[in-house]
């Protein structure tokens, strides 16, 4: 691989690091999840905690000033949060003489606290019958001196000629970036991509590009199924060819803390090297330079469906 290949591969990396931060990140602007407190009947008070997004978040509470006050848990407070109203903790009064004061402050991370990635078979991200070559990419960080994270893997799949880019597992579209290839730059050294983004149901995230523009079928919030097609290769928007790239990762734990300051060298990410499908009895990591053919069996693409999701997909297949 020429110097050129490599600070390619290495800057869509970076890249999609950095929009996994951005893309499906809560800050104070957006307040993707409300805190609220309310008076309780033991003259203390409740927090609770709703999201309002279709991304599993973590919020974490903790309190500058807590007077006459105990709280329900160790402080500062964190904890997974996915639609519903949930209680976060309780503040109970210390001395009924006296009076109580509080004041606090929230973070949010998006993933999941304690995730555990199951042990599951991908399918190969393309049209079922295609062949690809499969590259592992570089991690952009080490070229100034930053050191990849130990468990650090992406892959991408060049294929001869262009195709759609199917989903490789069964999940939940959570971020969209269409139309943002950069026609300019040809892709090359630039975070403009276009990107769909996955969160399965073991809390995981898949990443998946480079989309052409405008050319993405599905939307935040849609349920997406393996084989499903996503959406268009970028082909000859993209300099390097017929290429689509996946990344899966979760959320470090060790990331989530209080105090930023804490949190200076810690990856905000873990990743994991997918098993895929790659004939209709075998199913392995894929290794780079070496030719896959996708194979779209039935019983990879409903290992994660429900029992009425199964009786679906059987009567229109």
């Amino acid at each position: 691989m020429d110097m050129k290949q490599i600070l390619t591969f290495s800057t869509w990396i970076l890249c999609s690091i950095m929009l996994s931060g951005l893309s499906h990140s809560a800050n104070a602007q957006h307040r993707p999840i409300e805190v609220t407190y309310e008076a309780n009947n033991r003259d203390g008070y409740s927090f609770y905690a709703i999201n309002r997004t279709p991304i599993p978040m973590i919020v974490t509470i903790g309190f500058s000033d807590l007077r006459n006050l105990d709280a329900s848990e160790a402080l500062p407070f964190s904890r997974n949060v996915s639609g519903a109203r949930v209680r976060l903790l309780t503040l109970s009064k210390q001395w009924s003489d006296q009076q109580s004061h509080f004041r606090y402050s929230t973070r949010y991370h998006s993933g999941c606290l304690d995730t555990d990635p199951d042990d599951v078979e991908y399918l190969l991200p393309f049209r079922e019958g295609t062949f690809a070559r499969a590259s592992e990419l570089s991690y952009l960080g080490e070229m100034v001196n930053r050191e990849a994270p130990d468990d650090w893997y992406s892959i991408s799949f060049r294929t001869e000629n262009e195709t759609e880019i199917y989903s490789a597992r069964k999940g939940v579209v959570v971020d969209v970036q269409d139309g943002e290839n950069d026609p300019g730059s040809n892709l090359l050294y630039t975070s403009n991509r276009n990107t769909v983004t996955v969160v399965h149901e073991d809390c995981t995230f898949a990443r998946y590009s480079v989309f052409r523009d405008d050319e993405i079928y599905v939307s935040e919030g849609e349920t997406v199924y393996p084989g499903q097609p996503l959406g268009k290769m970028a082909g000859d928007e993209f300099e390097l060819g017929n290429q689509i790239r996946m990344l899966v990762y979760y959320r470090n734990d060790d990331s989530v803390v209080f105090n930023p300051a804490d949190a200076d060298g810690v990856s905000n990410w873990r990743y994991i090297k997918p098993v895929f499908r790659t004939t209709q009895n075998r199913s392995l990591h894929v290794t780079s330079n070496e030719l896959y053919e996708s194979v779209h069996p039935e019983e990879v693409i409903t290992s994660e469906m429900s029992r009425r999701e199964r009786r679906k997909w059987s009567r229109s297949n």
